[in-house]
């Protein structure tokens, strides 16, 4: 093992101790534990560089949800995957390929996870529709935390599209319009990742 592939494997070790941090966090933070105990506030100030910049970008779910623990340990994974690939020894091209299919690989799982919100809307725009035509109350409470962030966050997709697309006896179907644009977009994403993949591999085997 050369100079290079230590070094991401000592960087590759820092990481995942780092996400162990803050995964002990997360499952301490269930107990309500003493904030003067010396553990705790030793994973506290090691871990709270990262997450108080997370949480900034990505408020709480509902005022009480915090997501920023996973978009830390998401973007960690990546970067110990950016670094395996850095510090493998591919060349110059097959590394560029396989940086870019682990970017496209996160672009990917983030707007499946999108997909799910917006085929989660229009299960509840079908079941509004139908408890209207019988003329039964909708018994959906939008101030609940997880429905509304299921209506803030799917809004600015299909807002554009409720422009132009007509209803269906009154049944909107703008996010079943938009998740089936966002089914051909990730189809196509997972095309152009398992090229660049494939590429990288071939560019990597052909210089060993």
């Amino acid at each position: 093992m050369g100079i290079t592939e230590s070094m991401g494997q000592i960087i590759m070790f820092g990481l995942e101790i780092y996400s162990w941090l803050i995964l002990i966090r997360i499952l301490l933070s269930w107990v309500n534990p003493d904030p003067y105990n010396p553990i705790i506030q030793f994973l506290i100030r090691a871990t709270e560089p990262v997450m108080a910049p997370a949480r900034r970008l990505i408020p709480p779910l509902g005022g009480t949800i915090d997501l920023s623990p996973i978009v830390v340990l998401i973007g960690i994974h990546f970067l110990q995957r950016l670094v395996a690939i850095l510090f493998s020894g591919h060349s110059a091209g097959g590394g560029l390929s396989m940086i870019a299919a682990e970017v496209l690989g996160v672009i990917h799982l983030l707007l499946t996870f999108y997909m799910l919100l917006l085929f989660i809307r229009a299960g509840i725009n079908l079941y509004v529709w139908f408890q209207f035509k019988r003329g039964k109350p909708t018994n959906i409470n939008i101030g609940q935390p997880f429905i509304r962030f299921i209506f803030t966050s799917t809004e600015p997709a299909i807002r554009p599209i409720r422009a132009f697309l007509p209803t269906l006896s009154g049944l909107d179907l703008s996010p079943v319009a938009a998740a089936t644009l966002l089914v051909l977009l990730l189809s196509l994403l997972r095309q152009i990742t398992i090229a660049l993949s494939s590429g990288g591999g071939m560019v990597g085997n052909g210089m060993m």
